[in-house]
Order: C-alpha cells, then sequence, then structure tokens
C-alpha cells in the first residue's frame, strides 16, 4: 500500500480551499474524512492504522474511539487487526447524547475501568479533544497510554508555543503517535508538482506557528 500521505492526495480526502477548523483556525486545507465512505476505503483505513500499531507495538488493553469520527477508526481497526495480524483486540466509544433507556453508561463497547486505553483520531491540531478524550478515560479510570491520529497538522497547542504533540507530551506525559504529518503532504505535493498548493501549506504553517 502507498504511504498515508499519498494515499489522501491520490484520493482527494485532502481538500484545498479556506475553511475554518473545530479548533477556529482558518486553514487553506482540510481533512475531508467523509470521504471513507465505502467498505473498501474504511478498510484502507484500518489498515493504516492496524499497520502503525503492529509495526510500533503498541501495548494496550482496548481501543477508544471518541464520537463520532474515532468510532468507524476504532471498528475499521479493530477488524483488520483480527483478520491480518489475528490480534482479537476490545473496542470502545462514548455517547455525545445522554441515554435516559437501558444502559445508561456513558460508553459502548468494553470495559474501560483499569484497563489501558489507546484512543484513535483522525488528526491533531490544537490538542484541544485530547485533552478532552483524557478526561473522559480518567472519569471511566481508564489509563490513557497514548493517542494515535492519521495526520499530525504540526499546529501549536491550545494557548502555547509548542507543536501540540510536544505540548501534550510536556504537560501531560502523553505520546502522541501519527501515521503522518503535513510535512509528508507537502513533500508528496512537491513530488507531483502541485507546487501552488504546497506553496501554501508552508505559508500557512509558517503564519499559524
Amino acid at each position: 500500500m502507498n504511504s498515508f500521505s499519498e494515499y489522501i492526495v491520490n484520493n482527494e480526502i485532502i481538500k484545498f480551499g479556506e475553511f475554518t477548523l473545530k479548533s477556529g483556525r482558518q486553514s487553506p486545507y482540510f481533512f475531508n474524512f467523509g470521504s471513507f465512505h465505502n467498505g473498501s476505503r474504511l478498510w484502507d483505513l484500518g489498515e493504516f492504522y492496524a499497520d502503525y500499531i503492529y509495526e510500533k507495538q503498541l501495548e494496550f488493553d482496548v481501543l477508544f474511539g471518541s464520537a463520532y469520527k474515532g468510532i468507524p477508526i476504532s471498528l475499521a481497526t479493530t477488524f483488520v487487526l483480527n483478520k491480518k495480524y489475528n490480534m482479537n483486540v476490545d473496542y470502545v466509544f462514548n455517547r455525545k447524547e445522554e441515554k435516559k433507556y437501558g444502559d445508561n453508561s456513558k460508553f459502548v463497547g468494553a470495559e474501560i475501568k483499569h484497563k489501558k486505553v489507546l484512543a484513535l483520531d483522525d488528526v491533531l491540531t490544537s490538542g484541544k479533544t485530547v485533552l478532552e478524550t483524557m478526561e473522559m478515560i480518567r472519569e471511566a479510570q481508564g489509563k490513557l497510554i497514548g493517542y494515535l491520529v492519521a495526520l499530525d497538522r504540526k499546529e501549536n497547542g491550545i494557548n502555547s508555543n509548542l507543536l501540540a504533540h510536544d505540548f501534550i507530551y510536556q504537560e501531560y506525559s502523553l505520546n502522541i503517535y501519527s501515521i503522518s504529518n503535513i510535512y509528508d503532504i507537502i513533500d508528496n505535493l512537491r513530488s507531483e508538482n502541485r507546487m501552488s498548493e504546497s506553496k501554501k501549506l508552508e505559508e500557512y504553517l509558517f503564519r499559524s506557528n
């Protein structure tokens, strides 16, 4: 399989234009997670995560996918780990809306309490979602041992002059893992002679950091 940066550029999963991110920042590009909309692409997505987990030998008890994007990521990764690597791992995800009947737990899936949890998400920008996940897992008496994303945007953390992954590690001793980062995307665009797009990304990184 091609590198993740090649995959998302070639399949137009990374979009170029003017976008407002969850963090409120204005960006010339957007990681369009909605493009993973069929079985083939979901398998590919899960394979990138599963390959990384297997190759880096990340140790955990349960995979966690935060609502909403983390849910299909954790499911796809669980399937690929089982089929490709014969690893039968547990997964869990959270509910955003409180359920008032039946099982009223905030979580669906495996038990988190006293477990080592590896969280999966699509991108790392400011780290706000990481901190929210960390608190969620802590309240459930689990231990968040790592946070794996497909794309590290290499931007500064919340109210910090440090890059988000450095800020989170320095302040909370939490490892951030990434399958690719924005510099991989820039290199891929250059190799395809898409210089105007690569220049926009470089200028954005210079301004934002």
